[in-house]
């Protein structure tokens, strides 16, 4: 059990246990996960903490269930296939107070992607809201996530590039920039 893990409740524990096998491709797309006896053996819990935990990677969106058949790894759904796979979703007061920000530029999504790459160590985040030129980013690790304000990244795409000139990542970040839709280095 790592430090993040430690101060999780059990099924949160063999959720971020799953989630993270599926990321590093332990549990490939398509496989089939432990039943959910063998998994609540393995955790020593009840079946219905680990019924919990699958609950929570299928709304993540990274495992599907079949009536019958078990619990298999879904396809990723990540726009670029170098962006980091990790997901959230915000609960209903986050979600209520970027929905109360002036003049959102774009529709608020419930689930959030991390925008950075794949992969990255520390925290995971994504673009909660964007208005009047601030960013509210979702900063998020496996056991906690928070809502800040951070001005978008510097960085300028060269000339010759009509539209989305400025970086969309948020100020000092990692890895390569995101320009519109796709990224560059």
């Amino acid at each position: 059990m790592s430090p993040d893990t430690a101060t999780l409740s059990p099924y949160q524990q063999i959720a971020a246990e799953l989630r993270h096998q599926i990321f590093t491709g332990s549990l490939a797309v398509g496989a089939k996960l432990p039943s959910e006896h063998t998994l609540a053996g393995a955790h020593h819990v009840a079946r219905t903490t680990v019924q919990s935990a699958l609950r929570v990677l299928r709304t993540e969106g990274l495992i599907s269930s079949r009536k019958g058949a078990g619990n298999f790894v879904t396809a990723l759904a990540v726009v670029d296939a170098h962006r980091c796979p990790s997901r959230i979703e915000l609960d209903h007061q986050q979600v209520g107070w970027l929905s109360r920000l002036p003049r959102p530029a774009h529709g608020l999504d419930r689930v959030l992607h991390c925008e950075l790459e794949h992969p990255h160590p520390g925290f995971h985040a994504g673009l909660g809201q964007h208005a009047a030129g601030i960013g509210w980013w979702v900063q998020w690790s496996l056991s906690a996530s928070e809502i800040n304000a951070i001005a978008n990244c510097t960085t300028v795409r060269t000339a010759g590039h009509q539209d989305d000139n400025h970086c969309l990542l948020y100020r000092e970040h990692p890895g390569r920039h995101l320009f519109g839709s796709d990224y560059s280095a």
